[in-house]
């Protein structure tokens, strides 16, 4: 009888990801995953939680409040810690200093017990066999090379040669081999005028989320 086999350390970490959204109508509500880390904390996208994109649509006076995030369905109010600083430049669109596209959020009552992801200690190799989860897909993929910004003061991402939707900002890219979290999800990659329309999304690396931390106020659990 062949032994049981190991489990699978990515799809172990992808029990980690939760829905997330912010806003008070469904005019104003702006979606996405949250990854946990432990500790009560989640990180997301920043432009799911931090108001932009409430404020690009006008008319949404609460902003990004009230923000939930929901486990197996069953929601839960939370409060954001810190996020990453934007900047919206005509012609351009939204972008963030140090590419901290990033958030910590963090539920104002206990959860269901949930996965904890870890982050990886370093930069990827290009070529790297990935699971890409969002509260809309669970997916195999790889990792490509890293994309810099071409204002070094917005920093540099990752990339997965995937088209996302809206809804899976903040979303996790975990190394298949060893389940560590290497990105999370940012944004689609718009290819300049004239060029072909490659699969592409844009990731926050490990790195980048892990000197937003160092950063962030300490969170104390509920």
């Amino acid at each position: 009888m062949p032994p049981p086999r190991a489990p699978d350390p990515a799809l172990r970490a992808a029990t980690a990801v939760v829905q997330l959204h912010s806003g008070e109508s469904a005019r104003c509500r702006a979606t996405g995953a949250a990854i946990h880390l432990g500790q009560g904390r989640f990180v997301t996208a920043a432009h799911v939680v931090d108001g932009s994109a409430q404020r690009m649509r006008g008319g949404c006076p609460a902003g990004a409040a009230p923000l939930m995030i929901s486990v197996a369905g069953s929601p839960a109010p939370a409060r954001l810690v810190g996020a990453g600083q934007d900047r919206i430049d005509p012609g351009i669109g939204q972008r963030y200093l140090g590419g901290q596209d990033v958030a910590l959020v963090v539920p104002l009552r206990p959860l269901p017990s949930l996965g904890t992801a870890t982050l990886c200690a370093g930069l990827p190799a290009a070529g790297t066999p990935a699971l890409l989860v969002t509260p809309r897909r669970s997916q195999r993929t790889r990792l490509l090379g890293m994309v810099v910004e071409t204002d070094p003061r917005f920093g540099a991402y990752l990339e997965i040669p995937e088209t996302l939707a809206p809804g899976e900002s903040g979303g996790a890219v975990f190394e298949a081999a060893s389940g560590c979290l290497a990105g999370l999800v940012s944004h689609r990659d718009e290819p300049a005028a004239g060029q072909p329309a490659l699969p592409r999304t844009r990731l926050v690396p490990a790195p980048v989320v892990a000197r937003f931390l160092a950063q962030a106020a300490p969170v104390t659990a509920p």
